[in-house]
């Protein structure tokens, strides 16, 4: 396991980038706005966290992630967090099977919903909802090496692209409710890294980003796989040190977005980078420092950006750092406080047909460490 636990694969470690990227300039009309967010505080055991969420309409979404969360484990034997939304309350839902602690979700209708994560033993988990009912899956068997599942697309009819590491490096798992199996990425082989994130857009094409280590190095640099015109590859990317990319999202094989942070041997600073169909190149953003998590976007044109505050002394901010891109302008928004905390939003879904958003993560307040908590546009 040291070898998955120097890639980072904790959820809340984040990475570093460093000069020499290629810069879009951004345009102006970068200052701060007010945002139209509101949070909801489901009733999860202290401490939790929801570090995944997906919709496929105004009456349907699920979020996971964790609660009951100790010093030493977990106080309960299952300490998932699975909620679904209706169009009015999120509820609790239990699996009808073995799971521990859940990544993420995604969804390509109400009736064909994946989530991965992990089951007690540290296998990894695949959960598949049919609309009625879910059924367990162990997409990699008895796999060695550790194999650890961060996020998943669901593609439709049924089927899923999952991605995450071990210890022979960056992992890409293709398959349905039948089969899975790992894909052999060409240029992948031997490489030193993990994907964190991965967005599937209508056209077929796929985008899995994170980190890999060149060499001994002690930081990372991005890293983005991609299938594009139905061949994997690895991406080339602006020479960018010391980064890790944490966050991606498709609208097309012409279009597609990859967020992360610098935060090595440096004051954090948001690293945001654009696909355009032929290269990927570095953005520059509406917000000189802090850190980026997940980034969704819709049919409309409009990106959303989580990400946390920087820390310099003495400023008190109004609430969650959210970048937004739209009409090819970027500005600054601010989510809502929750009990006093800016609130960390480490996933992101637009609701299909709609420009409306939900957000999920954690806030830290009251005494009573990490609570799980959902964010949605108004």
């Amino acid at each position: 396991m040291e070898s998955l636990t120097r890639r980072g694969l904790s959820a809340a470690t984040l990475a570093a980038v460093a000069a020499g990227a290629m810069l879009l300039p951004a345009t102006s009309g970068q200052a701060a706005t007010t945002s139209a967010w509101e949070a909801t505080v489901p009733s999860l055991i202290p401490d939790s966290r929801l570090t995944g969420v997906a919709a496929t309409g105004p009456n349907n979404a699920w979020a996971v992630g964790y609660q009951a969360s100790t010093y030493t484990g977990y106080s309960t034997d299952q300490p998932y967090a699975l909620l679904q939304w209706n169009g009015r309350t999120w509820t609790e839902r239990r699996l009808p099977h073995e799971a521990f602690v859940l990544s993420k979700v995604s969804a390509a209708s109400a009736a064909d919903v994946w989530t991965v994560g992990i089951r007690k033993g540290g296998e990894p988990y695949a959960g598949h909802f049919d609309g009625q009912t879910w059924t367990a899956h162990t997409p990699l068997g008895s796999s060695a090496g550790y194999p650890a599942l961060l996020d998943v697309a669901a593609t439709g009819g049924g089927r899923a692209v999952l991605v995450g590491g071990d210890n022979s490096g960056p992992l890409v798992v293709e398959g349905d409710a039948r089969a899975f199996n790992r894909v052999a990425v060409p240029g992948a082989a031997g490489r030193s890294g993990v994907l964190r994130g991965v967005s599937n857009a209508k056209d077929g094409s796929v985008f899995a980003a994170g980190e890999e280590y060149l060499a001994d190095a002690p930081y990372p640099v991005p890293m983005i796989v991609q299938r594009v015109g139905g061949a994997w590859r690895v991406a080339t990317l602006p020479s960018i040190s010391s980064a890790r990319l944490t966050g991606v999202w498709a609208r097309s094989s012409t279009d597609a977005w990859a967020v992360g942070t610098q935060d090595y041997d440096s004051d954090a600073k948001p690293v945001i980078l654009h696909w355009n169909g032929s290269t990927w190149q570095r953005v520059a953003g509406p917000a000189a420092a802090g850190w980026t998590y997940a980034i969704a976007g819709d049919a409309n044109g409009n990106v959303w950006i989580s990400g946390t505050n920087p820390i310099p002394p003495y400023i008190e901010y109004p609430g969650t750092l959210l970048l937004r891109y739209t009409g090819g302008r970027w500005s600054v928004a601010y989510g809502p406080k929750v009990a006093g905390s800016d609130p960390s939003l480490d996933a992101l879904a637009n609701v299909p047909g709609t420009t409306s958003f939900w957000g999920s993560g954690a806030y830290s307040g009251n005494g009573v460490g990490l609570g799980g908590v959902l964010e949605r546009t108004r």
